[in-house]
């Protein structure tokens, strides 16, 4: 229950940090939001709503933060409202409800009892709604692809537009500085000693591949001799090629002991194993930074995230990583991790895991947003670039569509990731190797 707990609230969190970035610079643009929600409906109930202002036949109007204005009233219709003058001497719309064009001006004051009025112009009150599932939240504009839409989103310059889209991913990154710099006050691993060697690559077909050595496993000993450092473990090696080995490995909590038959010809730019090694760090001490510093690493780990994530295809086509050892992961893939920072957490009494953990995942959330793909973030700005570079705008109507449709293959493909989450499960972490 307790994991259930913090993967709902590590996800909501992410997820609303970066709804509040686009809310923020919305509202600064003068960019009508229609709504503010915390979750996904169904709606829970509203926490509040801000006044609006509307002009009917001429006259300016508020409408009142307990008003509800149905979705069909729109500037250019007809409705039939009732109102009262505030102690600001302002006329406030109390209620207001559109009226079926179907209906006669005699129907109309037999209902209504005065005649429809036109709405000619329409800006609603934000509302501020709590919904039921509790996953992160969204932002409703108007007019998102309706650039005739006054004060809508499409109707603004590409500027306010850009700054508008990539204020999400502005956050997470502020968010990741944050959550990274409280690591740092409330105590960060200090490596003291490296007398291990910790698998950073496998090598496809060869004999660590198939005795299934992972990245990150630890080679405690071969044959009984204890590996203290990658330099011990290559002479060891070489001493055995064309024999087989007796492995004892360290894979998170667990140790675990494998054969591995060790090649004595292995392809070139590969060792008999076929692994990629390093020092591992086998104790650390806990540091604790004042806030200044703290904040500056806060910076220097968010950014030092980023430029890893963005170096990542460089590194598999130069064959410094396998390519199989990077993996996408989905909602189920976070559960799995989240899980292990909780009881990380827990048992150590130290919220370095979970604290690195959402720094991590927030700092992945703000790139994976930006990429220019079709209902990503990035997918809407790369339209605006090709809007700036052709004089004018994609039609509306086709830039949903291809929104629509990256969407649906988005969902798949998170599908499938969360399904081979389920099958590969996540190699559980080393926390004190993170830094």
């Amino acid at each position: 229950m307790v994991t259930i707990i913090a993967f709902v609230v590590v996800l909501g969190i992410l997820v609303f940090v970066h709804e509040l970035g686009h809310f923020i610079v919305a509202k600064r643009a003068k960019i009508q939001v229609d709504e503010f929600a915390f979750g996904y409906p169904p709606r829970l109930f509203t926490l509040w709503q801000s006044e609006g202002e509307i002009t009917l036949d001429g006259t300016d109007m508020i409408i009142g933060r307990k008003t509800k204005v149905s979705r069909q009233i729109e500037a250019t219709g007809r409705v039939a409202y009732q109102s009262e003058v505030d102690p600001d001497d302002r006329e406030v719309v109390t209620r207001i409800e559109a009226v079926d064009d179907d209906m006669s001006d005699e129907d109309i004051i037999q209902k209504y009892g005065k005649p429809a009025s036109v709405v000619e112009k329409l800006a609603r009150g934000t509302e501020y709604n709590v919904n039921l599932i509790p996953f992160g939240g969204y932002v409703r504009m108007l007019g998102e692809e309706d650039p005739n839409a006054p004060n809508s989103f499409a109707s603004k310059s590409k500027r306010v537009r850009v700054a508008v889209l990539v204020a999400g991913a502005a956050m997470n990154i502020v968010l990741a500085i944050v959550v990274f710099a409280a690591t740092y006050m409330l105590g960060a691993p200090e490596a003291v000693a490296s007398d291990n060697v910790i698998v950073m690559a496998v090598a496809g077909g060869s004999p660590a591949e198939s005795i299934g050595l992972r990245m990150g496993d630890i080679i405690i000993s071969m044959d009984g001799i204890p590996v203290t450092s990658p330099d011990q473990l290559v002479a060891l090696t070489q001493e055995r090629m064309g024999e087989t080995a007796e492995l004892s490995i360290k894979r998170g909590q667990d140790t675990i002991q494998r054969s591995i038959m060790l090649r004595a010809n292995p392809p070139e730019g590969e060792g008999a194993m076929g692994v990629s090694i390093k020092s591992a760090v086998s104790k650390v001490n806990i540091v604790y930074y004042p806030p200044i510093q703290s904040l500056w690493l806060g910076v220097k780990q968010t950014f030092g995230v980023i430029a890893l994530t963005l170096s990542v295809p460089l590194l598999i086509l130069r064959g410094l990583i396998p390519a199989g050892a990077v993996r996408p992961i989905g909602p189920y893939g976070i559960y799995q991790l989240t899980s292990e920072a909780v009881n990380a957490t827990v048992q150590m009494g130290w919220w370095y895991p979970l604290l690195s953990l959402v720094g991590l995942i927030s700092t992945a959330l703000a790139i994976t947003n930006l990429l220019p793909l079709p209902a990503l973030d990035g997918g809407r700005i790369f339209f605006i670039v090709v809007e700036a570079i052709r004089g004018r705008r994609v039609d509306p109507a086709r830039e949903g569509i291809i929104h629509f449709v990256g969407l649906a293959v988005l969902l798949g493909l998170m599908v499938v990731v969360s399904y081979f989450d389920v099958v590969r499960p996540i190699t559980a972490m080393d926390w004190t190797s993170l830094f």
